[in-house]
């Protein structure tokens, strides 16, 4: 995970989304999609830029062993928070500490099929920030969990 971790944040997404499907591994770590429950609550880019930071900073002692991309799509008043998250183990990690459980709730989660070429898009779209929401709203910005 560290190694991918300097990678992506050293080298262009050409050579880090290809780095991190030749290093991983399927058997101790799995793939996540988290989608936000209650997009007609977000209102400004801001806030909703607040409420991912505020879940990073909840999770920090994840980070060893964890990365996410999460991703806000679209304006203000029209907007989703969604991201792809990637830790060990595979069940969801936030029940393993009480500091964690505060956000996840919030999100509808959905293992990823590692294989499927499905999941190989929407890791490639979420690692370089591109693309759309499933409602085709346009990137807005991202933030990553390292």
């Amino acid at each position: 995970m560290d190694e991918f971790k300097r990678c992506y944040s050293n080298e262009d997404e050409s050579v880090s989304i290809p780095f991190f499907w030749e290093k991983f591994d399927p058997e101790n770590y799995s793939i996540w999609f988290a989608e936000y429950k209650y997009p007609e609550e977000l209102s400004k880019v801001f806030m909703s830029c607040n409420l991912i930071t505020g879940m990073f900073q909840r999770l920090d002692k994840m980070r060893k062993q964890a990365f996410a991309s999460v991703c806000l799509f679209g304006v203000d008043d029209d907007s989703t928070i969604s991201g792809v998250w990637v830790w060990r183990g595979h069940e969801l990690a936030f029940t393993l500490s009480p500091d964690w459980q505060i956000d996840y709730e919030s999100y509808n989660w959905k293992k990823l099929d590692p294989k499927s070429e499905e999941t190989k898009k929407i890791v490639k779209d979420y690692f370089s920030w591109s693309g759309t929401d499933s409602a085709g709203r346009k990137f807005n910005q991202g933030k990553i969990f390292k």
